[in-house]
């Protein structure tokens, strides 16, 4: 029964898809009724079979009708967008475009893609090339003259820069000169200078990058006055340059620096002095820059290269009108362990701590007009007054004695202070040894359920 019903239901589907497709042609028009009366006779008086059987003469006429549907079809086509209203062909056209700029569009990746595999695979084996004789020419004797394979081409010309830099900025010595040498004698040096005079700013940086690793002093005038750039890319790479290349004063441009010094130039010109080891004998004339990220600079350089005879200096600048200052002139007395600076110091700690009333009065004020101040609360701990602070304890720590333990006992015993404020003062209590001890046993007999949760942790586990 239900595979009955299914044979009636596909030769229903079958004659009405059949149908569909003839009405589209005007010619088998006459054909498709008596076709269909027949079908539909022949389906039912064979429902018990399995088979479909139609006569002879109406199998031909529906081979004539799809003979003539299939060379028809372009015709028809054409015809249905000739008759269509002006919005169907617009939108046909489009679609057209559309479906070529496509088919083109997978053209250009697919041969860009290949032509770009093939170039990477063509330098690699160069670079493998350049590297082999490289190294022939360093560590073999017998070796005196090199010839590079296709060295006039630009890209492969390139190509051996690079790899003639990389190996020189992990060679030190006779045999880094000997790189050197060869760097010159090629005239490779002229298409690092091109580079330093082009127009475009990613090859100028790279042409500074070239000259200053391989130290040549041609274009000094013109690199110094890249400096002060407005692209911070370019500036970044003249001042490294600078540093390398100027022999008086490597870091005579921070005189005139206008811009704000970045983390990353500060972090690229420390690297350059330690690794080409040049020495300054003294940062103390940019402590009174009227850039402020000069004097920060300044202050961190002073602070990595101990120079404990800059610390009056520095003591001047603990009580700097700016706030990063102060903490970085706090960060910069760390190291240098300066004895004569703790009244300073606690002084500054009573200062912030002002500082920071006031400005959580602000806060306090700004929430309960339901406005939304410049301070948050999550950002609390992250506003300078408190990171000052912190520092200034953290100074304190490797040259506190008996006599500041009411100090630090203090801070320990604040609650408005933070946790690690606080774990930190207790434990430059327990490193005072006996009398830092007794001071915490003090505390012990009037601290509060946190205050005794952190002495206990502190005395069980020292320097935490």
């Amino acid at each position: 029964m239900i595979f009955s019903r299914v044979k009636i239901f596909i030769a229903t589907f079958s004659i009405l898809l059949v149908q569909m497709t003839c009405n589209v042609s005007r010619s088998s028009a006459e054909v498709l009724p008596v076709f269909h009366e027949q079908v539909v006779l022949q389906f039912f008086s064979n429902s018990a079979g399995n088979t479909l059987i139609l006569p002879q003469n109406e199998n031909k006429a529906l081979a004539d009708t799809e003979t003539e549907i299939s060379q028809s079809i372009w015709q028809r086509i054409f015809t249905i967008y000739m008759e269509a209203p002006l919005k169907v062909k617009v939108l046909l056209v489009i679609l057209a475009y559309l479906v070529f700029s496509l088919f083109v569009l997978f053209l250009v990746i697919l041969i860009n893609r290949q032509i770009k595999t093939r170039r990477r695979l063509r330098d690699r084996n160069l670079k493998q090339e350049y590297q082999e004789q490289l190294a022939d020419f360093l560590f073999n004797d017998e070796v005196e003259t090199i010839e590079i394979k296709g060295i006039n081409n630009k890209i492969n010309r390139q190509l051996f820069i690079d790899e003639l830099r990389f190996l020189h900025s992990n060679l030190y010595g006779e045999t880094a000169s000997k790189l050197r040498d060869l760097y010159f004698n090629m005239g490779l040096h002229k298409d690092s200078l091109r580079k330093v005079y082009s127009k475009r700013w990613h090859t100028k940086s790279k042409g500074f990058r070239e000259v200053a690793q391989m130290d040549v002093k041609d274009a000094n005038d013109y690199i110094a006055g890249f400096t002060n750039s407005k692209n911070p890319i370019i500036r970044v790479e003249a001042q490294v340059a600078m540093v390398k290349l100027a022999e008086e004063e490597p870091l005579g441009f921070l005189d005139n620096l206008t811009y704000e010094m970045s983390e990353w130039e500060m972090i690229n010109i420390y690297d350059t002095l330690i690794y080409h080891q040049i020495n300054i004998d003294s940062f103390e004339p940019w402590l009174e820059s009227s850039n402020d990220s000069v004097v920060v600079f300044a202050l961190r350089m002073i602070m990595l290269f101990k120079h404990v005879q800059s610390i009056p200096k520095v003591r001047q600048l603990l009580f700097h009108e700016h706030p990063v200052i102060r903490l970085a002139a706090t960060k910069a007395l760390k190291p240098l362990e300066p004895e004569e600076c703790i009244p300073d110091l606690k002084l500054l700690y009573r200062d912030e701590t002002y500082r920071l009333q006031e400005i959580l009065k602000e806060f306090e004020e700004n929430a309960k007009k339901k406005k939304r101040g410049l301070i948050e609360a999550r950002s609390l701990e992250d506003i300078l007054p408190r990171r000052i602070r912190y520092e200034i304890v953290d100074s304190l720590n490797p040259i506190v004695s008996a006599d500041d333990i009411p100090f630090i006992a203090a801070v320990a015993r604040d609650p408005d202070n933070s946790i690690r404020l606080r774990m930190l003062a207790l434990n430059i209590l327990v490193s005072l040894g006996h009398e830092g001890n007794s001071q915490l046993d003090e505390l012990l007999k009037v601290a509060d359920t946190t205050l005794d949760s952190m002495i206990m942790n502190v005395k069980q586990n020292p320097g935490t």
